[in-house]
C-alpha cells in the first residue's frame, strides 16, 4: 500500500502572513497588528488554503515572526508604511481625521526630551499563541480480489484513495522590541508617578470568541497601533472601594391581609340545596355569543330563562357535544335579544363539551342542539345539579387553533359519561382564541379623564432642571432616583450602573457590575446557613463624564426627554443651559455610554478607581474620524473609550495629568465619547469598533400578535451618530435570549456582561431586539393549571358544599363591606373576593336567583367608587399625569400604601379590573350593559397603570410593568439606594390577567392580546428572577434555597417583606408572592415550581400557620396537588380563620374541588 501526504504548506504561510505585517517607523515604537475575524471568517480562509482538509486538524508545524523596527533598508524600500508612521509622536498622538492613523501634533520640547529619554533603552518581549487547522494525507490502497465460479477462477485488482486526517498546532511566535519604561519627575496624586512609554500591547490573536451564540460578522478586519501614553508605576496608597454596606430593610408596614370583618346582612334569596335534580342541557338552536361587548353588533347571553321554562317535558336522550373541531366556522349573531336563556329540566342524560379545542364551545360560536323536547326558549338550559349528578366544564387544554365553532349535537349522539351519573356542562365562561391579528398597542383612549376625577397637583415638588416638556412622567421607572430626593442615588440601565457626581468629582458616573463583587449576607430569616440577600456595591463611578470647568458650585443636572425605556441627562456649568452642556442619553440595554460635549467645554474623565494604565490604538476598522483608548483601572477592570470628532479637520486627544484624571486636548462642540467595558475576548473587541460612533438616544416597545395566539415584540433603538457597521451595540437579559427570533440571534457578538440582580447579559450588534411568544389563550374566567389532564367537573358532593360556603359567605352587605375599608388595596381585595363568588354561583352553581341578587349587590359595591366617594377618593394628578389617591395630600406620604405617589398602582386597580370583568361578564350573559356603561371608568385606572402608546397624552406609557426588565415596579416617588422594587409578583401578573378579562368582556382585542403577552413574558421573566427551581442558573447559587427572591430590587434581591421577617413568619415572604390565586397562577408559578417550593420551604412551616395566610398557601398547593388542597378546605374542621376578608372559601373550593377531578 502506497502512501501520498499532502500538505500545502505555501498556502498555510500566505494565510498567515495575510494576517501579520511588519510596520516600519523611524523611531523605536513597535505596533501590533489585532486581526478580528469570525470563526465564520477565518474557516473560509482555511477552506481556501488548505481544500480538503477537516476543519478540526492541525499541522503542528511551528511558525516565528518577529515584531519589530525595521532596518533602514527596509523603511526606505517601503515609503507606503514611513508615510504613514514615521511622524509619530510618542508622548502625544492625533486621534484625528486620518483613517485611523496619528500625526504630529504640537508636542513640546519638554514632551520631546523625555521622549528621547525613554528610548535609551530597549527591551524584548517575546509571546506565543497557537493556530489549530487542518492538514489531510491521502494513501492510496490496493486490494486483490479472487472470485471462482463453478468451473472458472478469475482475478482483479483494484485501488482506491483513502484520506487520512490528523490534527496539529502552528504555534506564532511575537516578539515585540520595545523601549523600557523610564519614570519621570512628574508628581501623581496618591503616591504616584507617571511615566510615559512605547511599549506596544499584544492581544492574543483568537480565531472565535469566548460565546458559541456568537453569530454577528465582523465586516472589516482592523489593523491595530497600540501605544502607552500613560502608566503609573507606583500603586496608590489606597484605593476607592463602593459602598457595600448593606441598606437595612424597615418590616413594619401594613399587613396586606384584609383583618376588618365584613357586615352581616340577611339573604333575601339563597341557594336551595333542596332542588337539586338531575339535570342536562337541553334546548335546540341553543346560541353562544361572542364574549366581546361592542357597540350594537354583538348578542349578549343570558344565562337563565323564565321561570315558564322549568316545567318542560323531561328529556332521557344521551347529548354529547361532537368532538370534530376540523368544521369551524363562524356564526354571527347581530342581535343583542338573541340570548340563550338557561331552563331546568328533570333529565337522566350526559352531556359533556368536547375538549379538544381551546375552547369547546368559543363565545363567538354556535352550538345547534336537536332535541325532543319543545321550549318556548330557544336557549340553552342547565341548572343545579343533584346528589347524583356532576358538572363537567370543557377546559381549555393549550393555546388555541380556533376562533369560533359550530357543533352539531342529535339526540342519537353518543355517550360521553363522566364519574358521576350524570353531568352537565358549562358555557360562556370557557377561554376563546379572539383571532386578533394586529397591533398590540393600539390606544385604549386618548380623550381626557373623566370628570369624576378632581384634578389636582400632588405635593411633591419638581427638582429644577427636571422638565418633561408637558408629557406625563414615567414615575416607577430605572432612571427616577434622577428626579428624586437629593438626586444622587443610582440609577441602572442594564448593564452599566450611573449617578451623578457631586461630591469629589463632578459629572455623571459609570460603573458595571462584577459578579464577583457581590456581597451576600443572612438576617432574620428561616433558612440558617443560606444566604438571605445580596446586593452589588454602589458609588463606584470608575469612570465619570466630566469637564475641565466643572466644579461642586458648577456642576448642575438636568433631566428631560423622559420616556418608557429612556431619558436625557445634561450636565452644566449653570443652573440654566446655554450652549455649553453634556448630553448623556440613558436607554435601557444601551452597550456603550455616550456623553456629547456641546459648547466649549474641555472633556474630562474622572475615577473613583483610578486609572493604572492608559493606551491609545489606531485601527482601520474605525471611522476615519474616530479614536479609541484603553484604561486600565486599579482594580484590573479594562474600559474601552471611543472619541468621534465632527469634523475632519478638528484635532483631539486624551492625556492622563494623573491616576483619576483623564483630560481632553481642547473644546469640540458635538465631540462625542463612549465607554463601555472591555470584552473578555480580544476578538469580541471588534464589535464595540463597529458600534462606535452610533448611540441610542431612545427605544420603543412595539408587537404585534397573530390570531391571538402568538406575538412578536420588540425594542426598537432610536439611534444618532454613525458607525462603520450602521448599528449600535444593545445588551439583552435572560429571559430577552430565550425568545429572540433567528434573525436577531445572528446580531449575537458573544460579549457577556453581569448584570445587577438578573444574571448575565448578552451584546447584540443591532438597532432592534425581537423577541417572539406564544400566548396562553386557554386562561379564562374558570379555574385552570397548566398540568389539566381532563375536564373541569364537580361531584354533586362537591356542588353541595359550594352551594352551603356561598350562602354563608354571601350572607354580607357587600356594598357596606367594601365602602368600609380604609384603602382602595383593601377595598378592592374584598370586592373581587364577592365577584369569585358571583362568577361561581353564575358558572358553576348556575342559581338563577341568588346570580340575579349577588350582581345586583356587586353592581351597588361599584356605584361608590364609580362616583369616587370611597374612603380616599381619586384625583387626576395634573404634575405627573395619572389618576392616584388623595390620601396624601395633606402630607402623609405613607397612607394608602403609598398610593398617592404611585406606589403600588398596578396591586390596588389591579383588583377591581378583575372584579368589573366578572361584573361586566355576568351582566352581559343576563343581557345588561353594565360594561359598556362603565368603560370609560375600569379603563382609566388601566390607562394610568397600561397605557400603551404616546397618542394618549394623559397618562405615561406603562407606568408600572417595565417592558424591558419583564415585570412592574412597585416603588413610586420615593428615592431608593437599590433603585426600584417589587415586593408581590402575583398581584403584578394579577392585574395583567385582570386587564386581558376586561380587553376580552369590553371588546378591546388589543388589550386582551397585550395582557396575554404580558402573562407570557412575566411567565419567562418571573421563574429566572423571583422563582428559584433547583435548576435555575441566573440567579446566584447562594439564594437559591430560598426558593422566592423576596424583595426584588435593580441591585439587591432581599428575601423578606416589608410587613414581617421570615425569622418569624416565614409564610408572609412565600404567600406575597401567591397571593391571589387565579387561574393565571399556574402560568407563571408552573407545578414543578410550587412542589419544589412546597417540599423544600412551605412543609417546613405550614402547620405553624394559623391565620389569613393558612388559606393563601393551601390554596396554592392546588397548582401542583390539587386534591390534599381541597381537603383542607372541604375539611369538617374548617376555621374560618384560615382566611382574610379578601379570600373566599367558596373560591377556595371551586378552584381547587374543580381542578383535582381535571388533575
Amino acid at each position: 500500500m502506497a502512501s501520498t501526504t499532502r500538505i500545502p504548506l505555501a498556502y498555510l504561510l500566505v494565510l498567515l502572513l495575510s494576517f501579520i505585517q511588519l510596520i516600519a517607523s523611524e523611531e523605536t515604537v513597535t505596533f501590533t497588528k489585532t486581526n478580528y475575524i469570525t470563526p465564520s471568517c477565518f474557516q473560509r480562509g482555511i477552506n481556501t488554503a488548505l481544500e480538503n482538509n477537516p476543519q478540526s486538524l492541525t499541522t503542528g508545524i511551528p511558525i516565528v515572526f518577529v515584531y519589530g523596527n525595521r532596518d533602514d533598508n527596509e523603511q526606505q524600500g517601503d515609503s507606503s508604511h514611513q508615510g504613514n508612521y514615521a511622524q509619530q509622536s510618542n508622548s502625544q498622538v492625533n486621534n484625528g481625521a486620518q483613517g485611523g492613523n496619528p500625526t504630529q501634533v504640537g508636542t513640546t520640547n519638554s514632551d520631546n526630551q523625555q521622549t528621547q529619554q525613554t528610548q535609551k533603552s530597549e527591551q524584548v518581549i517575546v509571546t506565543s499563541s497557537k493556530v489549530s487547522y487542518a492538514v489531510s494525507t491521502d494513501s492510496t490502497e490496493t486490494a486483490t480480489i479472487t472470485t471462482c465460479s463453478e468451473n472458472l477462477c478469475s482475478i482483479s485488482v483494484s485501488t482506491k484513495v483513502v484520506p487520512h486526517t490528523y490534527s496539529t498546532e502552528a504555534v506564532v511566535t511575537y516578539t515585540t522590541t520595545g523601549s523600557k519604561v523610564e519614570k519621570s519627575d512628574a508628581k501623581l496624586s496618591a503616591g504616584k508617578e507617571q511615566a510615559k512609554s512605547t511599549r506596544s500591547t499584544e492581544y492574543d490573536f483568537q480565531t472565535e470568541t469566548d460565546d458559541s451564540t456568537a453569530e454577528a460578522i465582523i465586516s472589516k478586519v482592523a489593523k491595530t497601533t497600540t501605544r502607552t501614553i500613560f502608566e503609573a508605576t507606583v500603586t496608590p496608597t489606597t484605593t476607592y472601594e463602593g459602598e457595600t454596606s448593606f441598606e437595612s430593610i424597615t418590616s413594619t408596614k401594613k399587613n396586606p391581609l384584609v383583618t376588618k370583618s365584613a357586615i352581616s346582612k340577611s339573604l333575601t334569596k339563597t341557594i336551595d340545596t333542596s332542588k337539586f335534580t338531575d339535570i342536562t342541557i337541553s334546548d335546540t338552536d341553543s346560541k353562544s355569543n361572542n364574549s366581546k361587548y361592542s357597540n350594537s353588533t354583538q348578542s349578549s347571553i343570558s344565562a337563565y330563562g323564565s321561570k315558564n321554562n322549568t316545567n318542560s317535558v323531561p328529556i332521557t336522550s344521551t347529548i354529547n357535544l361532537s368532538e370534530e373541531s376540523n368544521q369551524a366556522q363562524s356564526v354571527p349573531v347581530t342581535k343583542a335579544s338573541q340570548s340563550p336563556y338557561y331552563s331546568y329540566y328533570n333529565t337522566s342524560s350526559t352531556v359533556r363539551l368536547s375538549s379538544i379545542a381551546p375552547s369547546a364551545i368559543p363565545s363567538s360560536s354556535q352550538a345547534a342542539t336537536n332535541g325532543s323536547n319543545s321550549s318556548n326558549s330557544s336557549a340553552v338550559t342547565t341548572s343545579i345539579l343533584s346528589n347524583g349528578s356532576s358538572i363537567v366544564i370543557s377546559s381549555a387544554v393549550s393555546s388555541g387553533t380556533l376562533t369560533s365553532s359550530q357543533s352539531e349535537v342529535s339526540s342519537s349522539s353518543s355517550t360521553s359519561s363522566s364519574a358521576s351519573s350524570s353531568a352537565s356542562s358549562l358555557l360562556g365562561s370557557k377561554a376563546s382564541v379572539n383571532g386578533y391579528s394586529g397591533d398590540l398597542f393600539d390606544a385604549i383612549s386618548t380623550e381626557s379623564p373623566l370628570s369624576v376625577f378632581s384634578k389636582k397637583e400632588l405635593p411633591l415638588s419638581i427638582p429644577s432642571g427636571v422638565d418633561n416638556d408637558g408629557v406625563p412622567y414615567e414615575t416607577n421607572k430605572f432612571y427616577s432616583n434622577l428626579f428624586l430626593g437629593e438626586q444622587t442615588d443610582m440609577i441602572w440601565s442594564y448593564p452599566y450602573g450611573m449617578l451623578w457626581k457631586t461630591q469629589d468629582y463632578y459629572g455623571f458616573g459609570v460603573q458595571h457590575t462584577n459578579a464577583s463583587d457581590r456581597v451576600f449576607g443572612s438576617a432574620d430569616t428561616n433558612n440558617e446557613g443560606v444566604a438571605s440577600y445580596y446586593f452589588n456595591p454602589i458609588g463606584n463611578a470608575e469612570l465619570i463624564f466630566s469637564s475641565t470647568s466643572f466644579s461642586k458650585s458648577s456642576n448642575h443636572l438636568s433631566v428631560s426627554s423622559m420616556k418608557s425605556m429612556s431619558a436625557l441627562v445634561q450636565l452644566s456649568e449653570s443652573s440654566t443651559i446655554g450652549s455649553d452642556y453634556i448630553d448623556i442619553p440613558i436607554v435601557q440595554g444601551m452597550g456603550l455610554v455616550t456623553a456629547i460635549y456641546n459648547g466649549d467645554l474641555v472633556p474630562m474623565l474622572n475615577s473613583l478607581m483610578g486609572v493604572e494604565e492608559l493606551t491609545v490604538e489606531t485601527s482601520s476598522a474605525l471611522d476615519k474620524n474616530m479614536s479609541k483608548y484603553r484604561a486600565t483601572l486599579v482594580n484590573g477592570v479594562e474600559w474601552l473609550i471611543y472619541v468621534t470628532v465632527p469634523s475632519d479637520s478638528a484635532n483631539f486627544n486624551l492625556t492622563a495629568e494623573s491616576p483619576y484624571k483623564i483630560k481632553g486636548s481642547t473644546a469640540i462642540d458635538g465631540l462625542i465619547i463612549q465607554i463601555a467595558v472591555a470584552p473578555d475576548s480580544s476578538s469580541a473587541e471588534g464589535y464595540y469598533d463597529e458600534a462606535a460612533g452610533m448611540y441610542a438616544t431612545d427605544a420603543s416597545v412595539e408587537g404585534s400578535v397573530s390570531g391571538g395566539t402568538s406575538a412578536e415584540y420588540k425594542f426598537a433603538y432610536t439611534t444618532k451618530g454613525s458607525s462603520s457597521s450602521g448599528k449600535t451595540i444593545v445588551f439583552a437579559l435572560p429571559h430577552h435570549v430565550e425568545s429572540l427570533t433567528s434573525t436577531t440571534k445572528e446580531c449575537s457578538t458573544g460579549i457577556k456582561l453581569a448584570s445587577t440582580s438578573k444574571g448575565d447579559m448578552y451584546g447584540y450588534l443591532t438597532n432592534e431586539l425581537v423577541m417572539s411568544e406564544a400566548l396562553e389563550t386557554g386562561i379564562s374566567f374558570l379555574p385552570w393549571v397548566q398540568n389539566m389532564g381532563s375536564d373541569l367537573s364537580y361531584t354533586s358532593e362537591q356542588l353541595t358544599l359550594l352551594a352551603k360556603s356561598a350562602n354563608e359567605e354571601l350572607a354580607v352587605d357587600i356594598k357596606e363591606t367594601v365602602a368600609s375599608m380604609d384603602s382602595m388595596y383593601y377595598s378592592g381585595k374584598v370586592i373581587d373576593k364577592y365577584a369569585y363568588i358571583l362568577l361561581v354561583v353564575s358558572d358553576i352553581i348556575k342559581d338563577e336567583d341568588v346570580t340575579n341578587s349577588t350582581l345586583e349587590a356587586m353592581k351597588d359595591a361599584f356605584e361608590p367608587f364609580i362616583n369616587n366617594k370611597q374612603y380616599y377618593p381619586l384625583m387626576y394628578d395634573t404634575k405627573f399625569g395619572g389618576v392616584t389617591s388623595s390620601a396624601s395630600q395633606g402630607g402623609d406620604t405613607g397612607l394608602e400604601f403609598g398610593a398617592a405617589y404611585y406606589n403600588d398602582h398596578h396591586f390596588h386597580y389591579g383588583y377591581f379590573v378583575h372584579a368589573a370583568a366578572v361584573v361586566g361578564y355576568v351582566d352581559k350573559k343576563l343581557g345588561g350593559t353594565w360594561a359598556e356603561d362603565n368603560k370609560e371608568w375600569v379603563n382609566s385606572l388601566i390607562r394610568d397603570v397600561a397605557n400603551p402608546t404616546e397618542d394618549d397624552s394623559y397618562f405615561p406609557v406603562s407606568r408600572m410593568f417595565d417592558w424591558f426588565a419583564g415585570h412592574s415596579w412597585a416603588s413610586g416617588l420615593f428615592a431608593s439606594g437599590d433603585g426600584n422594587n417589587e415586593e408581590s409578583s402575583s398581584e403584578d401578573y394579577n392585574f395583567a390577567y385582570g386587564m386581558k378579562l376586561w380587553g376580552n368582556v369590553s371588546g378591546d382585542n388589543s388589550m386582551e392580546s397585550r395582557g396575554d403577552l404580558m402573562l407570557a413574558i412575566m411567565s419567562r421573566a418571573m421563574n429566572k428572577y423571583f422563582y428559584y427551581k433547583n435548576d435555575n442558573d441566573v440567579e446566584p447559587s447562594e439564594i437559591i434555597a430560598n426558593k422566592v427572591s423576596g424583595i426584588f430590587f435593580d441591585n439587591k434581591v432581599a428575601y423578606t417583606t416589608y410587613f414581617g421577617t421570615p425569622a418569624d413568619h416565614p409564610e408572609y415572604v412565600h404567600g406575597i408572592h401567591m397571593m391571589p390565586i387565579t387561574p393565571a397562577s399556574s402560568l407563571i408559578r408552573t407545578p414543578s415550581y410550587v412542589k419544589e417550593e412546597w417540599d423544600d420551604q412551605i412543609s417546613t412551616f405550614i402547620d405553624e400557620v394559623d391565620s389569613g395566610w393558612t388559606g393563601i398557601l393551601r390554596l396554592n398547593e392546588a397548582l401542583y396537588d390539587a386534591s390534599s388542597s381541597y381537603k383542607f378546605f372541604s375539611s369538617d374542621n374548617w376555621s374560618s380563620t384560615y382566611l382574610d376578608n379578601g379570600q373566599s372559601r367558596t373560591w377556595g373550593l371551586a378552584f381547587s374541588g374543580g381542578i383535582s377531578n381535571a388533575t
